[in-house]
């Protein structure tokens, strides 16, 4: 089963000086996500804007990525939405394509309990069968909080639901997750760059990155080290992402890494659709400044 591993990159949407979709920066999004050796692609997620997407802007992007990708990485596509409906079409647009599975966050803005999010879940879970699904839980966004105890009630029902992407820097909660239910390991994968390393020493199968995109050669080395038990090299690189992280930490992330694929060539503006803003020269100045210092300690 092709699951989700290593580094996922969370992608952003390519967009147009008039904020319309790039559909050729998307196509040269993934050429450049794959070419890096990133392992999965994850599109239309948080750091996609999905919420600010039309369901056919973002079926039209899936389908370009499916096209450019040829099966070369993992393709899961985020289908959280903000109608229980949306969400679900987009499950089924993701299985109907061919994509090797699906990201689903939870309800959004409207405050659920443990019994409204199994059920969720549960009423797309039964009909999409061994189609593989990871539940997306960022409850600082969504205002939802998936609990183990309802993850692994999931999971021994249905064996298509294989996880969890958690985007908090929880460790204990990925633990949780990792043992959540009895009848197999649930695959966790964490949305925070800085704990790749500890989300991996408690038995997660990887980490969502939307700076994997810019800086993917020390996400993979990273996975490439913790792969193959060098915790020492694993714990420098891990180090080198974490002072990579602090350079740009405080500057809005989906236009710093727009910004920075603009630098690096890949694609054509930096633009994002609002309430995102452009950002300022000094923070442009500091992201090139971090760009340097993390080729610097690449080659180091």
């Amino acid at each position: 089963m092709n699951r989700l591993y290593g580094v996922v990159c969370a992608s952003i949407t390519p967009m147009l000086p008039d904020g319309q979709v790039d559909y050729a920066g998307v196509r040269a999004l993934c050429a450049h996500l794959v070419e890096q050796g990133i392992h999965c692609l994850y599109p239309n997620g948080t750091n996609g804007e999905s919420l600010s997407l039309s369901a056919e802007e973002r079926q039209r992007i899936a389908e370009i990525i499916l096209e450019e990708n040829r099966g070369r990485a993992r393709l899961y596509v985020q289908c959280g939405a903000a109608t229980v409906a949306e969400s679900y079409a987009h499950v089924r647009h993701a299985k109907a394509i061919g994509a090797h599975g699906a990201g689903l966050m939870t309800p959004v803005f409207f405050a659920v309990d443990d019994a409204a999010m199994e059920e969720y879940f549960e009423n797309i879970l039964k009909e999409t069968g061994d189609f593989p699904i990871y539940a997306y839980n960022i409850p600082s966004r969504t205002g939802s909080d998936l609990s183990p105890a309802v993850l692994g009630r999931l999971m021994r029902r249905h064996p298509g639901l294989l996880g969890i992407k958690y985007s908090c820097p929880d460790i204990l909660r990925v633990s949780q997750y990792v043992h959540c239910c009895e009848t197999r390991k649930a695959d966790v994968l964490i949305g925070c760059d800085m704990l790749a390393q500890a989300c991996w020493t408690v038995g997660g199968a990887g980490w969502v990155s939307g700076p994997a995109a810019v800086f993917p050669e020390a996400h993979t080395r990273l996975y490439d080290q913790l792969k193959a038990g060098k915790t020492e090299e694993a714990r420098k690189t891990q180090a080198l992402l974490q002072r990579t992280m602090e350079d740009i930490a405080g500057i809005p992330e989906i236009p710093a890494i727009k910004y920075m694929l603009t630098k690096l060539g890949v694609i054509g503006c930096d633009v994002c659709r609002a309430p995102l803003r452009a950002l300022t020269s000094s923070e442009k100045q500091r992201l090139d400044a971090a760009m340097e210092r993390y080729a610097q300690d690449l080659r180091a």
